[in-house]
């Protein structure tokens, strides 16, 4: 009898307790994407950076992190003792999802990480303006002219000091889960600038779209190698690009989560 006398109060405190769980991230998810709204509006698009923001990046990484709560995404890591933060790097890995970019800006927080990315993505609403103040590059497949110039650019940028590079070599996602050819020409970027290579491997993250919004979805990013410019000196591009490829397809093989 005493516990059923008390069932109103315990069921308004479960109530309650429920609304706190629903509300609370709710706001705080607005809260940030309002921020991230009326940041666009200091963001001049027709403007050319010299050099990224370390405070837009934190609002670019905030936004990563809002979509990924959202999605409901677990991030697992490995091999980040091997990132040499403090000096600039190219950074390369597979690429299976529009989330990949996302989860490396989070992991690599502590870094700027201008990516080159296909022209289409500099529309998308709110990101476009981050991708233009952070420096991310555009490159049109098929264009060699439109590559090179991208290239020299992304050189620039590593020689000065002025942001670390990303860069999926398959040039777009594979959607079967196979690794695809790489393109030689992106890694002129670490031959000319003598800069290490960071090479990444990402798995899972295929799965947010199929996965959302019933299940959470384990995504695992590991650090693989570390190319110091002692191993990239005196290799050409072709040699570069096969020795990379085959470390993450070795990689892939023994270690596969999909």
């Amino acid at each position: 009898m005493f516990i059923i006398s008390y069932l109103p109060l315990i069921f308004k405190w479960l109530l309650i307790c429920l609304a706190f769980l629903i509300i609370v991230p709710f706001t705080v998810q607005l809260i940030i994407w309002i921020v991230l709204i009326l940041a666009c509006f200091t963001i001049p698009m027709n403007k050319e950076y010299s050099s990224p923001s370390n405070f837009y990046r934190r609002l670019f990484n905030l936004g990563y992190w809002s979509l990924c709560k959202l999605a409901r995404v677990r991030i697992h890591t490995s091999g980040l003792e091997n990132v040499p933060y403090g000096t600039r790097f190219m950074f390369i890995s597979n690429h299976r999802s529009k989330f990949d970019n996302m989860i490396h800006s989070l992991v690599l927080h502590k870094e700027n990480v201008a990516f080159i990315s296909k022209p289409e993505n500099f529309n998308i609403p709110i990101g476009r303006h981050f991708m233009v103040r952070q420096c991310y590059l555009p490159i049109e497949r098929g264009n060699p002219k439109s590559g090179l110039k991208t290239i020299l650019k992304a050189s620039d940028y590593i020689s000065k000091g002025l942001t670390s590079i990303g860069v999926f070599p398959e040039g777009t996602r594979s959607l079967d889960g196979k690794l695809l050819e790489f393109k030689p020409g992106c890694f002129k970027i670490a031959e000319k600038t003598g800069c290490p290579i960071v090479i990444g491997v990402t798995q899972g993250t295929q799965n947010i779209h199929k996965n959302f919004p019933w299940k959470r979805t384990d995504v695992y990013f590991d650090i693989i190698k570390l190319i110091s410019p002692d191993e990239i000196f005196g290799k050409k591009t072709v040699e570069l690009s096969d020795y990379s490829r085959n470390l993450i397809s070795s990689y892939l093989e023994s270690d596969k989560k999909d």
